[in-house]
């Protein structure tokens, strides 16, 4: 879908902000909840990182990058931020959903122990729901959509990245294309993948790119080492 245009809202200049997911993780090889877990990006993450920090410098002009300051997102912000030559501001409210007692686990472990929290988590439009220990699903729709409208305020008129999670970039653009941030599962976008969102005067929002992962390598590995090695030998001649 990278390059599909979705819009919201009548035209008028705007503020861009970059949407990335960070690499792959631990935790996203396993196919467990992360949350608010530290989980480190894997080999491949890193790898992923460094794609999409050269596909950024070479196609926008970045004047600040904001990031979740989990080390997944950290890490690949930092990258991002070599490329660029700005530094990372990190922002608690950029963090990914908290899931309490049921971080670290797989949907069939939490199924297996907990079928009746699964079954309560699956009604996607109960904004109270809350997992265990965890955080209500409408104080992060309300955190989200927060950190958003600050971090654009701050710079009207200008290209910033925002460096954050699938849960996070999820519900912000299914709040951006149909009001309704509880489909975030339907805007769930790949590890390392960029999203454009334009803000206009008078408030519309225009999403101009949705999930652009083209300028990654196919995710195996060896295939993304051969292709990193290919893209360094092209710069340096």
């Amino acid at each position: 879908m990278g390059g599909e245009i979705i819009t919201s809202g009548a035209f008028s200049l705007p503020t861009t902000l970059v949407l990335v997911r960070h690499g792959q993780t631990l935790h996203n090889l396993a196919g467990r909840l992360a949350g608010w877990t530290d989980s480190p990006l894997s080999d491949v993450g890193r790898r992923q990182a460094e794609f999409v920090a050269a596909h950024i410098a070479s196609r926008f002009k970045l004047t600040a990058i904001y990031a979740s300051p989990l080390q997944r997102a950290r890490l690949t912000a930092r990258t991002i931020g070599r490329r660029t030559g700005l530094e990372p501001t990190y922002r608690d409210d950029l963090k990914e959903l908290n899931f309490g007692d049921l971080e670290n686990k797989t949907e069939s472990e939490i199924s297996a122990s907990h079928p009746g929290i699964w079954a309560a988590s699956q009604v996607l439009d109960d904004h109270a729901f809350s997992w265990p220990n965890g955080e209500a699903r409408h104080l992060f729709y309300d955190r989200v959509e927060r950190a958003f409208a600050e971090i654009a305020a701050a710079h009207s008129g200008q290209t910033v990245a925002i460096v954050s999670h699938g849960g996070v970039l999820g519900s912000y653009l299914a709040g951006v294309i149909e009001g309704k941030p509880y489909l975030w599962l339907s805007y769930l976008v790949k590890n390392c993948s960029t999203s454009v969102v334009e803000l206009r005067v008078g408030g519309a929002r225009e999403v101009t790119s949705f999930n652009d992962h083209s300028y990654l390598p196919a995710t195996g590995g060896d295939l993304i080492s051969v292709a990193l090695a290919t893209a360094d030998a092209a710069s340096d001649s």
